[in-house]
């Protein structure tokens, strides 16, 4: 099984979301590895003029991870109801080059981690609206936002993290063999060929490419 992405949405040192990322592959199928990209501190915000053939390093460092990819696992905070503004900058470079972007085709899985005990299900919401529309396919269900986190992903004694509520754990758990499944199936990979080649027929049509 290819490696698993692992981004998460939160810049804080102490981040909820990325404790949730850590305590993951103790939850994940046989054979599933993670790896953790740590670069969204250091992406400036999208610009057309800094997106040129040769973009920022810390651009092209993000491209490359999610290239290199298959399968993509995001965890991140819900600010003001939405996205936080680092993720949504990392999803626009990634979302680039039109011609060939680099999140475009991945099997992608979503978690929220709030301290909030309400928050949550409307970043899920827009972080799977989002990724869906670049033609990616998100794992649907079950829905997990982990409300609460102080109490639910804990230190787990030897310097890393674990999740100590049986019912998160079951849900990720799921969730993670569904994106397997997807991984070994190539559904992700699939839609995007069935776009490119359809988009194409479409272009021979009108006699013009698409915008």
């Amino acid at each position: 099984m290819p490696s698993v992405l692992a981004i998460s949405g939160s810049l804080r040192k102490d981040s909820y979301n990325s404790a949730l990322l850590r305590a993951l592959p103790q939850l994940a199928p046989e054979g599933m590895e993670f790896d953790f990209f740590e670069g969204l501190a250091g992406l400036p915000l999208y610009s057309e003029d800094l997106d040129a053939a040769e973009p920022p390093p810390a651009v092209a460092r993000l491209r490359a991870a999610i290239s290199g990819h298959d399968g993509i696992v995001i965890a991140t905070p819900e600010y003001l109801h939405a996205l936080p503004g680092v993720l949504k900058n990392a999803i626009d470079w990634a979302s680039r080059p039109l011609s060939e972007p680099a999140f475009c085709g991945k099997a992608v899985l979503v978690l929220v981690a709030t301290p909030a005990r309400v928050n949550g299900f409307r970043a899920l919401a827009d972080a799977s609206a989002l990724l869906t529309g670049l033609r990616n396919v998100v794992v649907p269900a079950p829905e997990v936002v982990v409300n609460a986190v102080p109490d639910v992903v804990v230190p787990d004694g030897n310097g890393g993290w674990r999740i100590d509520d049986p019912m998160t754990r079951a849900f990720i758990g799921v969730q993670l063999r569904i994106l397997a499944d997807l991984l070994e199936t190539g559904a992700a990979r699939a839609l995007q060929s069935s776009f490119q080649r359809r988009t194409a027929e479409l272009a021979g049509l009108l006699g013009r490419p698409l915008p």
